[in-house]
């Protein structure tokens, strides 16, 4: 059997789901003839002011270094498949010179990108690919204004087994809540409420800095930094009875990564309701909130309550494993789609 050449394009600092991604895709297709372009490199190359112009208005000299790139680490070689992660930054002429250069050419974005990470150059961009795999359901109709409906995939997020598995027996367990995120002011203020209601929170993420300005004497509150993951991610989130998945209100978010990453760590998840993680989740295999008041009776209610406690975690971890919830999984099936 012949191996397929791949290139993969995208952010592959260690602890980034997009490395994630090019991990278990290289795994499955081509260990020995797979080539990484880290657009990270070039992006991290670059001071700090051109970073955020880069994130807030997609132009500038670090998106410039980012498609210089690409274009330079670009072999003359015809490939089997381009997997493009998150070409927010790649402009059409770049997107259009990778399509020369390969038979089959997917892009995969776990994020919103007709909202905060619109950017003109993808849009522009879109017909050139055979596949457009995304995790929002809210926008699978946009993509559908510009493509046949035909290249659009919709999958879930996900989680990579080797790194969010269980790390602590139930027993080891603390009697905390845990959430690893960007801070919002929707965010904060569930936080705020469960450490006034006296409930332990381990928290790590961007952003935090006036939140913890503010509760600098709580008891209540532990801080683990701005970037956890890894290994140390799943510890932290392992660590605790109860894991927040918190959706994000700057954009309809309808699930995140979290959703799965946290009953794969063997943690109870919290979360919001919505149709989407209805169809993901039974009663019996997470709790649902409906407000910070319902939070806290919830959180009350299972600390008392622990071996239901114990058998909702047992079901949750089950359930992301049996349902095809892991990126291997899922990009197998992507993989399927697309015909290769």
């Amino acid at each position: 059997m012949r191996l397929l050449k791949v290139i993969y394009i995208g952010q592959y600092s260690h602890g980034t789901t997009s490395r994630m991604r090019g991990e278990i895709l290289k795994n499955l297709l081509c260990p020995e003839s797979f080539r990484v372009i880290d657009t990270h490199v070039p992006f991290n190359k670059s001071n700090r002011f051109w970073r955020s112009i880069a994130f807030r208005f997609k132009f500038g000299i670090a998106v410039k270094k980012i498609n210089d790139h690409v274009v330079k680490e670009l072999s003359s070689e015809f490939v089997d498949l381009i997997w493009v992660d998150k070409a927010t930054f790649l402009t059409e002429n770049v997107i259009r010179l990778l399509r020369n250069h390969t038979k089959k050419l997917i892009h995969f974005t776990p994020d919103m990108m007709f909202y905060a990470n619109k950017s003109q150059s993808f849009i522009r961009s879109l017909n050139y690919y055979d596949v457009l795999v995304t995790t929002k359901k809210k926008e699978v109709e946009m993509y559908h204004t510009y493509v046949d409906p035909k290249k659009v995939y919709l999958v879930t997020q996900g989680y990579d087994p080797s790194i969010h598995r269980s790390q602590q027996s139930f027993n080891e367990k603390s009697d905390s809540v845990v959430f690893i995120g960007l801070a919002e002011p929707s965010r904060a203020e569930i936080i705020q409420y469960l450490i006034g209601h006296r409930i332990d929170v381990q928290l790590a993420g961007f952003g935090w800095n006036s939140f913890l300005k503010r509760n600098k004497n709580s008891p209540y509150l532990a801080f683990h930094g701005t970037v956890v993951s890894g290994e140390n991610y799943s510890k932290l989130i392992s660590s605790a009875k109860f894991g927040l998945g918190l959706l994000s209100k700057r954009f309809p978010e309808l699930h995140t990564t979290r959703t799965f990453e946290i009953p794969a760590c063997g943690t109870a998840l919290l979360t919001e309701q919505n149709e989407e993680i209805r169809g993901l989740f039974e009663e019996n295999e997470v709790i649902y909130f409906n407000s910070k008041e319902d939070l806290v009776k919830r959180i009350q209610y299972f600390l008392k309550e622990s071996n239901e406690l114990e058998n909702l975690t047992t079901n949750g971890m089950s359930r992301v494993k049996s349902s095809g919830y892991d990126y291997k999984s899922i990009i197998s099936s992507i993989l399927q789609y697309s015909g290769i």
